[in-house]
């Protein structure tokens, strides 16, 4: 043994040996000024072959270089080329060669354009989230390029502090930013409120726009006084491409598809057939709606085979006129994807059983077949007069189209209904739907600089948004099984059973228009900044809807037997509902009136040799809300509202710098969150999966946020940021499911009576090793609320034993908030081969989903964690191909209850067992969603 590792360690002193005759030269490309590594610097050594570019932290390595004089060149874009000389010889293993280049720069006419960081660059990101006076968090697009995910909602995921909701086809829709729901937080598009298509909300379904027109996303956790007060959780700020200072073009194509369109066929119908419009609609309100008013031509299903995904993006840009004053850009986008989901859900009774166990009365298996078309188009331009005054416009068109069709087998599995497993009352259900939501926004913009001293910019916008969901079709037909005396299974023969049909339309539309002032005067010889201004939102939302039920003719379900839609007329069915619509019904018909006025002071100083940065002030928002429901008032409580009142929101921000590299970061701020327009009509709607109700009595909420955040930017896009934060919420509001009658639940928002306590902690740690690197984030969240909460017990009287509702307490984390959220991402950028690659990883941890009016049955999404990976390569100069595979490792959602379902069993009686459930795990399965993996390819082009 002694004498093999001898031979060992000869062995590699004598390869040593031999391999070490020639020389290394490794060095250092920085930017002179800043000090910055430069990625992707061509290093030559020149006369020969060798030649390699600098790594992800600006080194560069070239062995096995004979003795001898050299000549070493480097150059980059937008740097002058720098060329030194260097000596290696027999003592000489290693050669240090450091190399600092200096900045080119342009003159266009009066305005200097000297651009250190590039657009849309993560060099530009870092240097944007170390000199911000906002905790913040930006994504370049340079870094979504090279994610899997074609949507601005799945590229927000990747972020610290943030976790998504997700859509039934597992596509990121909502943001929640450190453990605070979606309602927490507000969106902008340069910095602007947009209008919002939601039939509902204030919030922006974040899906619906393309990730490529993007420069880069910035997640706010803070807020200074110049910024809407509205945002307890964060503000998402999309910026969009700007006009570049040469000529850009960028143009990529793609294909690809999911998974289960593979391993099972996709549901699609006849998108012709669909009705823009109801009858009441087209005939007027005294129209009395015939049957044959409603032909069911998009209820015949068509089963088609693995549909194909295309994506194209096309973003051009250029500067013009004398010394290049206007500046130009327009970037659009093109999505056209097919997914297939399978899910299944128990659906609960009106209430749980005795000692709150949970009571489901049906089991839905379902199978989404969803196409989204995705369009995204953006138009900016610029004219610069001088280097005083310039003048911006953006318009922006956002475009959802989608075709859904929803099929559900739902089985009665209640104890009384179903005799067995495989027997009882079946419903066979197929939904047919599209949605269409478009977003409209223009906004003028400039910026003057009245004196060195007095600058004053302003913004006038306009949003508009609508969706329209016209003829949503519900076909539903039954069967029964059964069995004989000989223990046969019999069934009854399928028959017709309803169909419902319906229009819904909202329009939203925004005009705004901002005013800030800022004088920068030296006092006691230093710079101060004083900020003031003003804002002031004229919104109006109006929301149509209407809904016809119609059933077999006469109203009986025993005579219209089924065996297709083709064979059925308008001789079948009758309208059970009135046919004049339930446009005056059902509340979601309304109109809503909201202006808001707000204006600012603030200032900022720099103390202490200018290591510390104060930012002060306060902001006082109006608001002002007036609403509608077409409902009649002497029925009904809340029909019309007007609410108003006023908010004092002060904010500090301090910023002390450790070192050139590193800040240490207090802010505090106070913030607002208002109900969603509908929340406080007292409408009732069916929703996905449970009723919805609104809650005229809602309050807004209130808060005050602390932060507290260390952050260290070594060099280059490398990143160390260790923060904390605490909030504490007054008269939070939540979805609770409430029960409605005595066989009804529904979801209501609902004002919390006690005060919510929200805090956690989040690290950031971003590191480049040459070729490698890794970056990754987690957050820990840790909130309390304590609520009343129904218990159905029993108590004992004498010889009779009684059953009682009791009112207890309870306390829970808030909705929405997971205790963990993290990602993490392995990446290989090898610029000499064109090749960059992405191994990531996402977690969100348990929360609640849905809470629940009764103790301990609160709906809970178990963990989810979602693997992807992402590679490009470039062909030739300025073309390269990429791969985007998302949910690698095809991961369920699942939702669940904290409580056995053991109560379900009953070894005598077979069919009382609850299906699909883990016996063993203590806890009930609610709801399962499989998505499947999806798979892209395609190629880019750029010239910048």
């Amino acid at each position: 043994m002694r004498f093999h590792l001898q031979f060992y360690f000869l062995t590699l002193f004598i390869i040593a040996s031999f391999t070490s005759t020639a020389a290394t030269i490794k060095g250092l490309v920085i930017d002179k000024e800043s000090g910055e590594p430069i990625i992707g610097a061509l290093v030559v050594v020149k006369g020969t072959q060798f030649v390699t570019t600098t790594g992800l932290d600006g080194s560069y390595t070239i062995k096995n270089i004979p003795k001898g004089e050299y000549d070493i060149s480097i150059q980059y874009t937008s740097f002058e080329k720098h060329q030194n000389h260097i000596v290696v010889n027999d003592e000489a293993q290693v050669v240090s060669n450091n190399i600092k280049l200096t900045e080119t720069s342009a003159v266009l006419s009066e305005v200097q354009i000297k651009g250190k960081y590039k657009a849309g660059s993560a060099e530009q990101a870092r240097n944007l989230e170390k000199n911000s006076d906002n905790v913040m968090n930006v994504m370049s697009a340079r870094e979504i390029e090279l994610l899997p995910d074609i949507t601005v909602a799945n590229v927000l995921q990747r972020v610290s502090g943030v976790q998504v909701e997700r859509d039934a086809n597992g596509e990121a829709r909502y943001v929640t930013i450190r453990g605070m729901d979606k309602r927490y937080n507000y969106t902008t598009v340069d910095g602007v409120k947009i209008a919002s298509p939601d039939d509902r909300a204030r919030f922006i379904p974040l899906d619906i726009f393309p990730a490529e027109i993007l420069e880069r996303t910035e997640v706010i956790k803070s807020l200074t006084p110049e910024m809407e007060g509205d945002a307890i959780g964060g503000v998402t700020n999309l910026v969009m491409k700007n006009a570049p200072d040469k000529l850009l073009v960028y143009a990529s194509a793609a294909t690809g598809y999911n998974e289960n369109l593979f391993n099972e066929h996709y549901n699609s119908f006849d998108k012709g057939a669909i009705q823009s419009k109801d009858p009441y609609q087209i005939n007027g309100a005294s129209y009395i709606a015939k049957p044959s008013d409603f032909p069911l031509n998009t209820s015949v299903i068509k089963p088609i085979q693995a549909p194909i995904n295309d994506l194209y993006s096309v973003t051009l840009g250029n500067r013009f006129l004398k010394s290049k004053k206007l500046g130009v850009l327009i970037s659009g986008s093109y999505q056209n994807t097919f997914k297939e989901t399978n899910n299944l859900f128990f659906k609960p009774g009106s209430e749980p059983t005795k000692y709150n166990s949970p009571e489901f009365d049906d089991l839905d298996l379902r199978k989404y077949s969803t196409q989204e078309t995705r369009i995204g188009v953006h138009a900016n331009i610029d004219y610069r007069f001088n280097d005083k005054n310039v003048i911006t416009l953006g318009a922006l068109f956002i475009h959802l189209n989608q075709f859904e069709e929803r099929n559900i087998i739902d089985s009665v599995i209640t104890s009384v209904n179903r005799p067995g497993p495989g027997l009882g009352t079946v419903d066979y259900k197929d939904r047919t739907a599209q949605r269409i939501d478009n977003v409209q926004n223009i906004q003028l913009k400039g910026k003057h600089n009245i004196t060195n001293q007095l600058t004053i910019d302003w913004t006038a916008a306009y949003s508009n948004a609508t969706r329209d969901v016209p003829d949503m079709t519900e076909f539903t037909t039954e069967n029964n099984f059964q069995k004989d005396t000989l223990g046969n299974i019999t069934q009854k023969g399928r028959i017709l059973k309803s169909i419902s049909k319906s229009w819904e339309k909202t329009n939203d539309q925004d005009l705004q228009a901002f005013l800030n002032i800022t004088y920068t005067p030296s006092i006691f010889g230093k710079d101060v900044t004083f900020k003031v201004g003003g804002m002031y939102r004229a919104k109006n939302r109006e929301n149509y809807y209407n809904n016809y039920d119609l059933s077999p003719f006469g109203g009986s379900v025993t005579g219209v037997p089924y065996t297709s839609v083709q064979a059925l007329t308008s001789a079948n069915y009758a309208l059970a509902s009135s046919p004049l619509g339930i446009v005056n019904g059902d509340g979601l018909d309304y109109k809503d009136q909201e202006n808001i006025s707000a204006y600012y002071a603030e200032g900022k100083i720099n103390l202490f040799k200018n290591k510390l940065e104060v930012l002060g002030g306060v902001r006082i928002e109006n608001t002002y809300v007036h609403d509608s429901a077409n409902l009649d008032p002497t029925l009904v409580v809340g029909v019309s509202s007007t609410d108003q009142y006023t908010d004092v929101l002060p904010s500090l921000s301090l910023k002390y710098k450790l070192s050139n590299k590193e800040n240490l970061r207090f802010s505090y701020f106070s913030s607002i969150n208002r109900p969603a327009f509908f929340e406080v009509v007292p409408y009732t709607f069916p929703g996905e999966d449970f009723d919805e109700k609104g809650n005229a009595y809602l309050l807004h909420s209130t808060a005050q946020n602390l932060d507290l955040r260390y952050e260290w930017f070594p060099k280059g896009i490398d990143q160390v940021l260790i923060g904390a934060f605490y909030k504490n919420i007054t008269n939070p509001i939540e979805y609770t499911l409430t029960r409605t009658g005595t066989s009804a639940q529904a979801l209501q928002p609902n004002n919390l009576p006690n005060p919510a306590v929200n805090y956690g902690a989040e690290i950031v740690i971003t590191k480049y090793f040459h070729y490698f690197g890794i970056t990754a984030n987690y957050t820990f969240t840790y909130s309390s609320v304590t609520v009343p909460s129904d218990y159905l017990g029993d108590s004992t009287v004498g010889t009779k034993t009684y059953f009682h509702t009791y009112v207890r307490t309870e306390t829970r984390p808030l909705q929405g908030q997971a205790a963990h959220v993290g990602n993490i991402a392995l990446i290989y950028k090898n610029p000499k081969l064109g090749l960059e690659l992405q191994l990531g990883e996402q977690y969100t941890g348990r929360h609640i989903a849905i809470a629940n009016g009764y103790q301990g049955l609160d709906y809970w999404q178990r963990g989810l964690l979602v693997s992807s990976f992402s590679g490009e390569k470039r062909i030739i100069k300025r073309l390269s191909v990429y791969v985007k595979i998302n949910n690698l490792l095809n991961t369920k959602s699942i939702m669940e209850q904290n409580v056995s379902n053991s109560s379900f069993n009953n070894i005598n009686i077979p069919s009382f067992y609850l299906p699909y459930q883990n016996q063993k795990d203590g806890k009930t399965l609610v709801e399962s969603s499989t998505y499947g993996r999806n798979y892209l390819v395609g190629i880019r082009y750029k010239f910048d």
